[in-house]
């Protein structure tokens, strides 16, 4: 449906030149089956691969984490069914839902996944009322628009979340590009479940009735798709700096894919600065999570003691991973780990 246009090297991203991480290859789904088994968010899908590779405890492997995009189904447990792909945050938590089925009637896309999940990506919080789940945070990432650059064509690299409001709600259609043309923007969205597109929604005070309108979506992150003219699309700046940085599969060169600044109080702030890196004063941030089921976080059986040892407290491996986390572009937090702040109902399938 839509097109991936190549263009030669112009302009340069928001952050300047790129510097590779020492971080190593970016990862696929685990090639064996590990006791702690997760799906969702595509923001997430590759810090939590490369924590699965750095994260051994009692001399194994435990985390196994699967792509939010790939083949059509997965299988998580070796005596375990194939079931569709979860992608997305929302998504990630409905299966997660599915695979705890405490009503015993869920399933995820018609197949019974019960047992099958231990965790779910997400990059939004809590949802809904309750405290079946545990968000449990584990590192920062910020949230910008993206767009490919046509020189003086492209759209402004200044907007105010006011702005990026109006623009989405259809209410502001154009805009007059450096050579005085007028261009008409194209607001495209992730894909419905992406926790992105929460997020960049409810930063900019806009419902998701209040963009039914706007059919074009994507797959989070994925610069090839952000091919034309006035085109814009909510990105994470932890993912365009890790793909800047060629620590996971890069979709933003082609196209020359670069982020636009949030202008506050007349003041522009860069999501990104020099060498790609994340920006601190970026005033759009928002927290990543791993979904656990509560009960577990008490449990005492040696797969709920091996989740708490994993992802649970400042002193989980998970969050002692710092180098790693920041080879995947994202920031560290003082709250990793905290598991009694964020917490929501089951989310059904």
């Amino acid at each position: 449906m839509r097109r991936n246009s190549k263009r030669a090297l112009g302009a340069i991203g928001a952050a300047g030149a790129a510097l590779a991480f020492a971080a190593g290859p970016a990862l696929a789904d685990p090639g064996e089956f590990r006791p702690l088994t997760g799906t969702g968010s595509d923001t997430t899908q590759y810090v939590l691969g490369g924590l699965g590779e750095a994260v051994a405890i009692g001399g194994s492997k435990a985390i196994g984490s699967y792509d939010a995009i790939g083949s059509a189904t997965i299988q998580t447990r070796a005596d375990g069914p194939q079931f569709v792909r979860p992608n997305g945050s929302g998504n990630g938590v409905k299966a997660l839902t599915a695979s705890i089925n405490p009503t015993g009637t869920y399933r995820w896309n018609g197949v019974d996944v019960t047992g099958q999940l231990d965790f779910a990506r997400s990059s939004s919080g809590p949802s809904t009322q309750g405290s079946a789940l545990t968000y449990i945070p584990f590192a920062k990432d910020a949230v910008s628009y993206a767009y490919a650059s046509f020189g003086d064509a492209s759209v402004p690299s200044w907007l105010t979340l006011d702005d990026l409001a109006a623009i989405y709600k259809g209410l502001v259609t154009t805009y007059q590009d450096n050579n005085g043309a007028t261009r008409q923007y194209v607001p495209v969205l992730p894909q419905t479940g992406s926790g992105t597109r929460a997020f960049f929604l409810q930063q900019i005070g806009v419902s998701e009735t209040q963009v039914a309108w706007i059919t074009d979506t994507v797959q989070e992150n994925d610069g090839a798709e952000i091919d034309a003219i006035g085109e814009l699309v909510p990105f994470s700046v932890a993912s365009w700096v890790a793909q800047s940085n060629h620590v996971v599969p890069n979709t933003i060169d082609d196209n020359i894919v670069v982020l636009g600044g949030i202008d506050t109080d007349f003041i522009g702030v860069a999501p990104a600065v020099r060498f790609a890196k994340q920006n601190a004063a970026f005033p759009v941030t928002r927290l990543v999570y791993n979904v656990v089921e509560t009960s577990r976080l008490t449990g005492q059986n040696s797969a709920d003691v091996l989740l708490r040892q994993t992802f649970a407290g400042a002193q989980s491996a998970v969050c002692a991973a710092t180098d790693v986390i920041a080879a995947y572009g994202f920031g560290t937090i003082p709250n990793c780990g905290d598991t009694t702040t964020y917490r929501s109902g089951y989310v059904t399938p």
